[in-house]
């Protein structure tokens, strides 16, 4: 015998439905007027020359683009994937300890693409912008001299090139959401907790490379003892965590390499139960 139900019934029925749906963890956009950039100065907002010049190298290497909303240049204290960070201090409050997974969710919420590039493209700002670093340009600990004409050299540069080595895409997927959606670990919890405060946000994709080039092509012959030096092939390290190596190309040609890790974009999100 079919059953009749009377509308408050059918309310009831459609109410409870409703609140007896669980909630899960989904990603959301942020705008940038709710990071604090000038807190954190290793950050810039992604507008202006910079920004494109780092997009086009990134996007015509990997052949892809994404929507980017923090640029920045660390070589120590790098964002992880998963870091939980303030937007208002933009100091990280945690970081994902894959222990936290006991179902193994995060192989497969967590994936990389890394691709060769080694194309010499030109370069229309200084490196100190593209690296948002202040560079030292120093190759002689005992001449003053030599170390003067390498800087008027960098600086005189009437055309720049950039050559970049691998690239590291890496992507939290939407398993992320799940794992922590059914995790019983404790820890894992106390991450979901401070994941879901409207004041934090999360890093879920990131792009970085390991080695970096730049050529410089002046007006001028280069001075002799600047050449002389520069033939040496002298390695120097003025940069915490850095390598850094300079090339003699020709008479009026160098290059300078980097080599480390340097995170250069990244994207982050809000998270939210719906």
């Amino acid at each position: 015998m079919k059953k009749i139900y009377s509308l408050p019934v059918i309310l009831v029925i459609i109410f409870y439905g409703c609140i007896s749906k669980k909630q899960t963890i989904h990603f959301v956009p942020i705008s940038e007027n709710e990071f604090n950039f000038p807190a954190d100065s290793s950050f810039a907002i992604p507008h202006g020359k910079i920004w494109e010049e780092r997009k086009k190298i990134h996007d015509s290497c990997m052949g892809s683009s994404y929507a980017a909303n923090a640029v920045f240049m660390r070589t120590k204290d790098t964002f992880i994937m998963g870091s939980i960070v303030n937007m208002k201090t933009m100091k990280i409050v945690k970081n994902f300890d894959p222990r936290y997974d006991e179902q193994n969710f995060f192989s497969s919420a967590f994936t990389f693409t890394t691709k060769p590039c080694y194309e010499k493209q030109p370069l229309d700002i200084g490196i100190d912008s593209f690296m948002n670093n202040k560079f030292l340009l120093k190759i002689d600990s005992s001449n003053e001299k030599i170390n003067a004409e390498l800087s008027e050299a960098v600086q005189s540069s009437v055309h720049n090139e950039i050559e970049t080595g691998s690239w590291l895409n890496m992507e939290l997927t939407d398993l992320f959401g799940k794992m922590l959606d059914t995790t019983t670990n404790a820890a894992a919890l106390e991450y979901k907790e401070l994941l879901l405060n409207p004041d934090n946000m999360i890093l879920v994709r990131s792009s970085s490379i390991t080695e970096v080039s730049f050529y410089f092509h002046t007006k001028n012959p280069l001075p002799p003892d600047l050449k002389s030096k520069l033939l040496s092939k002298t390695i120097i390290n003025p940069q915490p965590n850095l390598k850094v190596q300079f090339f003699y190309i020709d008479d009026k040609s160098f290059k300078l390499t980097l080599n480390g890790f340097f995170q250069i974009e990244g994207q982050f999100m809000k998270c939210k139960l719906e």
